[in-house]
């Protein structure tokens, strides 16, 4: 749901470190008694006093033989009365539901509609007593203008939310169709789930019966918003405030551009790649996007996402000027939210702890959108930093299965093993089925479950159904297990034969002992690259390879495809080899390896030349960070003048920093200005502060007052300016 992410992608994940998280009650699956099936929410919002008026109509259809009291989930605010239609209904309002008792039982397949009215009285919500950390609103919340934005009313209904500004069976397994009324403040817009039906100024009635538009903050105007499909209540979104709307369309379907008069010039750039997004997903997923329309919208203080059905929000940090837009894309996150209208929106887990379903395939449609988009090299670094983030969070945290019903509060689900851990996952399963099966199955499973609520056995069984093998090894190893594969890699050479020696040396609770792993091994030779299939299918192994000769270097998962901790020596001339003809990740890894050799002028040789002729930016960093103490001051600023790309350029400025300071501050001060990357400007300021001079100062100050993405400018001369000004 970056998902927000959104979700808010990785914005709920609240720190556990070295807890045991299999101590948390274990959740079950749902009883309902009730399915609702329409929610009619209508609310009067008073933004002055930071209150608001709701009535909820719920229908509703029996699922017990028979029930005596009809619960809601009710938080924050306050009911005040419940009707079944003009009879007035007793209630009870405690413990964060209000159960409301029938004048006479309901049967199993009875249905009701009950209206229930209440107001906030101002509470909010505290988002910390819900394990929700940083997250500055729990269902609905006013925000005041700032210096930056203007004032806005927004939702938060994730993962629990909804339930703090409407009367509701939160729970994602429970879909509805919905309509949002919502009156405010009549030069505001209202956007929400669904399509558009109404919009309707009021008027006030004056004591002599005439009607008048008023000028005061009494004047207001009502906005209708429908949705005739079903969706989980997580899902549902209102937002109001001063915002201008950019048109745009995929095909026939509505996608529009929600931002802040000031961002206005600003949108497109942001938002434009939406409709070839939603072609390309629909050609992934073999599925026609599901919805009427798809909303955009920006709002301040969230740094990713939340897919609210046809209405996603989007942390401000999404908009940019032409500047920002190779350090600062916002595709990716787009992406993110845009896969999430198929998986998480249109097929919904059935309960939080199989939240991968939503997040996995969502991950993993940034990565696909990023190959499509800037190549297989670019693909392969983005899925290696996502396994990166995992591999983190699994050294400094904990590691769990990716279906886990050990939580206290569902945001718990939402952290890197389902986010870039599920999709390294979902690669591997691609690797092992190919791309056309990949794509069926999803089809297959989306259209199956449309607008329902699956679980990770259901996709088994279209998995195995769709690719006619028995994967179930797969999801028992990868997704209901934890941990990852750690191997010991040797190779010996003798007697014209490659023996290949690999242990896996894994360990941890809930951890296979040994892993199935079907891969390629690749010996790589001065003309050619040989690839063979290997299966590692115990803990210890040996693989033999007669050959003619011996191989310049040996690539276990050549393609870097598996998910794994590798430790496998290379010789040295195996890693000069490696650093010209591997892939884009085995050459970045080469770089590094290489930095122990620096005492041979062969390596500097080879790093420095890395460093200026890689054709990947990634690898030209790696290259410039390992030989960055054997280079002159000239080679730096030959590297810095040959360089386009910020990443390599602003590792040049560390490097330089460190190593030629004086030389560092003349280049700071003669290019700072001309460069055309935020991130790399930002370094320069951030270095001055260590090599800079009081003469600096007013520069500094300068960069303090300009604009930039995230504010890194300001944030990188405020912390210069104190150490110049030896604060």
């Amino acid at each position: 749901m970056r998902a927000l992410f959104i979700l808010f992608i990785f914005g709920h994940i609240v720190s556990a470190q070295n807890s045991d998280i299999y101590k948390r009650p274990f959740q079950s699956k749902p009883d309902f008694d009730i399915d609702v099936l329409h929610y009619d929410i209508n609310l009067k919002i008073n933004d002055h006093e930071k209150t608001f008026y709701g009535k909820t109509s719920i229908d509703f259809k029996v699922l017990k033989s028979k029930i005596d009291t009809v619960r809601f989930d009710t938080e924050t605010y306050r009911v005040t009365s419940v009707k079944y239609d003009t009879l007035s209904l007793s209630f009870i309002q405690a413990d964060g539901s209000v159960m409301i008792i029938p004048s006479s039982p309901i049967y199993r397949g009875e249905t009701r509609k009950y209206t229930i009215y209440y107001q906030s009285d101002g509470k909010i919500a505290d988002p910390a007593n819900y394990n929700m950390g940083g997250v500055r609103v729990l269902g609905l919340g006013f925000f005041d203008e700032s210096e930056d934005n203007p004032a806005l009313v927004q939702t938060h209904s994730f993962p629990e939310g909804a339930r703090h500004w409407f009367p509701s069976n939160d729970h994602p397994a429970d879909k509805a169709t919905s309509k949002i009324v919502t009156t405010v403040r009549s030069d505001w817009k209202v956007l929400s789930n669904g399509i558009l039906k109404d919009k309707s100024t009021n008027w006030k009635r004056l004591s002599n019966g005439m009607r008048i538009k008023s000028a005061d903050s009494g004047d207001s105007t009502t906005y209708t918003w429908q949705l005739d499909l079903p969706n989980s209540t997580y899902l549902y979104v209102m937002v109001a405030g001063p915002f201008e709307v950019i048109q745009d369309y995929h095909g026939d379907i509505p996608m529009s551009y929600w931002v802040y008069p000031k961002d206005k010039e600003h949108a497109h750039r942001s938002f434009h790649r939406t409709p070839e997004i939603m072609r390309f997903f629909e050609k992934e997923y073999g599925t026609a996007y599901p919805w009427p329309k798809m909303d955009q919208i920006t709002i301040p203080g969230i740094g990713g996402g939340a897919e609210s059905t046809t209405a996603t929000i989007l942390g401000e940090k999404t908009i940019h000027d032409e500047k920002a837009e190779k350090d600062f894309p916002s595709h990716w996150l787009v992406a993110h939210e845009a896969a999430h209208q198929w998986w998480g929106d249109y097929i919904t887990m059935g309960n939080w702890h199989h939240a991968w379903l939503n997040e996995s395939f969502a991950t993993y449609g940034e990565y696909l959108y990023s190959s499509y988009l800037y190549g297989k090299e670019e693909g392969k670094i983005n899925l290696w930093k996502k396994k990166q983030s995992y591999l983190n969070e699994y050294k400094n945290r904990y590691s769990r299965p990716m279906v886990h019903p050990y939580w206290k509060y569902p945001n718990q689900n939402f952290d890197s093993h389902i986010y870039p851990r599920g999709a390294a996952v979902l690669h591997m399963l691609r690797q092992i089925v190919g791309d056309k099966t990949f794509k069926e199955f999803q089809a297959v499973f989306l259209n199956k479950y449309a607008f329902g609520n699956p679980d990770t056995e259901d996709l088994i069984n279209v998995v195995n159904e769709v690719s006619e093998k028995d994967l179930t090894w797969f999801f028992k190893q990868w997704v209901l297990s934890a941990g990852h594969p750690q191997l010991e890699i040797k190779t010996e050479w003798k007697e014209q034969e490659l023996t290949i020696h690999v242990n896996q040396t894994q360990v941890g609770r809930k951890t296979p002992t040994k892993y199935y792993l079907p891969t390629k091994v690749a010996f790589y030779y001065r003309n050619e690259v040989v690839k063979e299939e290997i299966i590692i299918d115990r803990r210890r192994s040996i693989h033999r390879y007669p050959m003619k000769k011996e191989p310049l270097f040996v690539r276990f998962d050549p393609d870097n495809d598996l998910l794994l901790e590798i430790e496998q020596a290379h010789s040295y001339n195996g890693l000069l080899s490696q650093l010209k003809r591997d892939n884009v990740i085995g050459r970045m890894e080469a770089a590094k390896a290489l930095k122990k050799y620096l005492d041979d002028p062969k390596t500097i040789r080879a790093l420095q030349r890395s460093a200026l002729h890689d054709r990947s930016w990634f690898v030209r960093k790696s290259a410039l960070q390992s030989v960055a103490k054997e280079m002159s001051s000239k080679d730096f600023l030959m590297a810095f003048i040959r360089e386009k790309h910020s990443q390599p350029r602003r590792a040049i400025v560390t490097g330089m920093s460190k190593h030629h300071p004086e030389e560092a501050v003349k280049l700071i001060r003669k290019y700072i200005d001309k460069d055309n990357s935020y991130i790399v400007q930002a370094e320069m300021l951030q270095q001055l502060g260590s090599i800079g001079e009081k003469s600096d100062i007013e520069m500094v100050e300068f960069y303090k007052n300009q604009w930039s993405p995230r504010k890194i400018l300001r944030n990188a001369s405020v912390k210069t300016l104190a150490k110049l000004k030896g604060n």
